[in-house]
């Protein structure tokens, strides 16, 4: 008769639990890639949601975009403007974005706002560029992801609510939802006023690699990675979380015509209006528009 095995040995044991570690190995980052993946679909589903109520403001007002309600040269407020067409607070929330009670995860384009055209306030179409002023409406940046911009409510549309996001109180400091210009060579850049404070903002030089703050607990940071022309001698630790995107190296970008693409920081050129046709850009300035050097895929500049 043949005896029946009582169990493994100890040997065979090892062999099995050898095979799990290492299919465990194999398959562990697999599966965080596409968690990963799916957040960045998620923010990007976000951003697409925000052009959408974007383009619809546009069609409201005459094609100019929103503008904010700010008292400070500025376009912050934009996202508190838009938020009738959004309806939805989770909309403006990127799911990497681990900012505590954070109110957005996007920055707006400043070099949407039109300087020479004084702000009307209250009047919400004023101190905009009209959309058929864009040299490229599919290459230029609308908005793009930061990170630690929390403390407002972006669903109240009372202007004398402090806590408001188009909080424009005389003599106080007004709107809280950020822009900037892309990260390279500006003061105030990215710029925001901040809940329970006045005019917060951080501004830093070509020459200066010790960015001045009003308040020292100024977080609002880029999460895109540096972009193609980001200046040597600037300090990356006031302007951008880290020298890569947030997803996968790099981030979601929505364009003025509402598509929305992922970039690496290379591929995108920062700076403010650049209006010499053809230019690539220089220092401070974003390329063009029709720039077709390498770094040059998408602009800050509406030119």
């Amino acid at each position: 008769m043949s005896s029946l095995r009582a169990g493994f040995t100890l040997i065979e044991l090892l062999v099995v639990i050898a095979i799990i570690a290492i299919l465990a190995a194999i398959l562990f980052p697999v599966f965080a890639t596409a968690r990963e993946k799916a957040r960045q679909t998620t923010c990007s589903a976000n951003l697409k949601q925000l052009g959408l109520a974007i383009v619809q403001y546009e069609q409201d007002y005459d094609e100019y975009p929103p503008n904010g309600e700010s008292r400070t040269n500025s376009t912050n407020g934009w996202a508190g403007q838009i938020y009738p067409y959004v309806k939805s607070k989770a909309s403006y929330v990127c799911p990497d974005d681990q900012t505590p009670g954070a109110s957005t995860s996007y920055l707006y384009n400043r070099n949407i706002l039109n300087n020479t055209t004084p702000m009307t306030y209250g009047v919400t179409n004023y101190g905009t560029y009209p959309i058929a002023k864009y040299g490229s409406v599919a290459k230029t940046i609308v908005l793009c992801e930061i990170v630690g911009s929390a403390g407002y409510d972006i669903s109240d549309p009372n202007p004398l609510d402090a806590a408001s996001d188009l909080h424009i109180t005389p003599g106080a400091a007004g709107c809280f939802s950020p822009d900037g210009l892309g990260g390279v060579g500006t003061s105030y850049d990215p710029f925001t006023t901040s809940y329970g404070t006045t005019s917060v903002a951080c501004s830093q030089s070509n020459n200066n690699a010790t960015p001045s703050c009003y308040n020292p607990t100024f977080t609002i940071m880029y999460a895109t990675g540096y972009p193609s022309n980001y200046p040597s001698g600037f300090s990356n630790a006031i302007l951008f979380n880290g020298p890569l995107g947030r997803h996968s190296g790099g981030a979601n970008y929505l364009m003025a015509d509402g598509h929305v693409k992922w970039f690496v920081g290379t591929q995108v050129s920062g700076g403010g209006n650049n209006p010499t046709s053809g230019s690539c850009g220089v220092s401070n300035t974003a390329a063009n528009s029709n720039c077709t050097q390498p770094g040059s895929s998408v602009t800050w500049s509406i030119y």
